[in-house]
C-alpha cells in the first residue's frame, strides 16, 4: 500500500515539474524581449522577415502557377483575359450599333418587332406520353397561354404550345421529327427547315429543306427566320454542324436546364382578310366601309 502511493505521487510529480519548466521558460523568454540588447539584436531580423512576407503576398498572378509547377493554369488565365477583352470590345460594338439602330427606325419610320412579354412555367415529363416529344408546363388558359405560343429557356428555342388546358400546357418540342422550324445563319444568311432526329438524337436536329445552294458556316449561330407565321423572327435555335454529307443544328436549349421555360405569344403578322382596312366613305356620311367587300354585300 505506501508503494503504490509512493508511485502515485511520483507520477503526479512528473507533469507538475514539466509544467512548471515550461512557465519557466516563457517567463524568461519574455523577460529577454525586454532587454534592449536583445531587441537591437533582432531588429535587423524582424525587418527580414517582413519584407519576405510582403514580397509573397505582392507576387503577381503570373509568377504564381511557376512556383507551384503549374504552368497550364496561367495559359487559362490568360485566355480568359484576351476572350474579356474581346467580349468587351463586342459589346461596346453591340450597344453602339442598337442605338443607332433605334435612331434610324425612328427617322425612317420602321416598324420594328417589340419583344413580346409571356409567362413562366415549370415543365415536367410526361410518363408514357403518345404525343411525341413534349412536355408537359404548369401554365394554360387562365394565364393567357395559348395554341402556337412559343417556349424558351435561358439558352433558346424550346417547342411550341400545341395543346391547352385550364391550368396546364402540353408542349412539343423542337428535338421531336414532326416539328419544322424555319432557321438561318445568322452569319452566312443561308435558310433552311430544321426537324428532329428519328434515331432518338435529342441534342442535334437535321436541315431537312435547303433551298439555298450556299452552305452554312461551321458553328455559327442559327435563329428563327419568322417565316411562316410559326416562329418570331431572331430566337436562337441552336448552332450550325456538318454530319458527314449533310448539315445539322446542335440544339441551344440542350445546354441548359429544362426545369423551367418561358412561353411567349407567337405575334404572328396578320392577313389582310383577317383583319380588312376600314375606310370612311365621305358620300354615305360616317358610316364605314370595308375595303374589298364584293359587290352587293353591305358593309358591317
Amino acid at each position: 500500500m505506501v508503494a503504490f502511493r509512493e508511485e502515485t505521487r511520483s507520477g503526479r510529480q512528473g507533469p507538475r515539474t514539466v509544467a512548471g519548466i515550461a512557465i519557466l521558460v516563457c517567463a524568461g523568454a519574455v523577460l529577454a524581449q525586454t532587454a534592449p540588447q536583445l531587441q537591437a539584436a533582432s531588429t535587423p531580423i524582424r525587418a527580414g522577415m517582413d519584407d519576405v512576407i510582403v514580397q509573397t503576398a505582392s507576387a503577381t498572378p503570373r509568377s504564381l502557377p511557376f512556383s507551384f509547377g503549374n504552368s497550364n493554369l496561367q495559359a487559362e488565365v490568360d485566355a480568359l483575359r484576351a476572350e474579356n477583352r474581346r467580349l468587351a470590345i463586342w459589346r461596346d460594338a453591340a450597344t453602339s450599333m442598337s442605338e443607332r439602330m433605334a435612331r434610324y427606325e425612328e427617322l425612317l419610320g420602321l416598324v420594328s418587332e417589340p419583344i413580346p412579354d409571356g409567362v413562366s412555367a415549370r415543365v415536367v415529363t410526361e410518363a408514357n406520353a403518345s404525343t411525341g416529344v413534349t412536355r408537359l408546363a404548369n401554365a394554360g388558359r387562365r394565364n393567357g397561354v395559348q395554341v402556337g405560343d412559343i417556349a424558351i429557356n435561358t439558352e433558346g428555342v424550346v417547342g411550341r404550345v400545341i395543346r391547352v388546358g385550364e391550368r396546364s400546357s402540353r408542349i412539343l418540342l423542337v428535338t421531336d421529327f414532326n416539328s419544322r422550324v424555319p432557321i438561318m445563319g445568322e452569319l452566312s444568311g443561308v435558310r433552311g427547315i430544321l426537324a428532329g432526329q428519328k434515331d432518338g438524337n435529342r441534342r442535334v436536329g437535321a436541315i431537312l429543306d435547303r433551298p439555298e445552294t450556299d452552305p452554312f458556316i461551321e458553328g455559327e449561330t442559327l435563329i428563327t427566320t419568322g417565316e411562316g407565321n410559326a416562329y418570331p423572327r431572331g430566337l436562337r435555335v441552336g448552332r450550325a454542324v456538318q454530319l458527314n454529307d449533310q448539315w445539322g443544328v446542335v440544339f441551344a436549349m440542350s445546354s441548359a436546364p429544362m426545369d423551367f421555360v418561358r412561353i411567349l405569344p407567337a405575334k404572328v403578322i396578320p392577313t389582310p382578310e383577317d383583319e380588312p382596312a376600314i375606310e370612311i366613305d365621305a358620300e354615305q356620311g360616317d358610316e364605314p366601309s370595308v375595303e374589298g367587300a364584293p359587290e352587293g354585300q353591305a358593309n358591317p
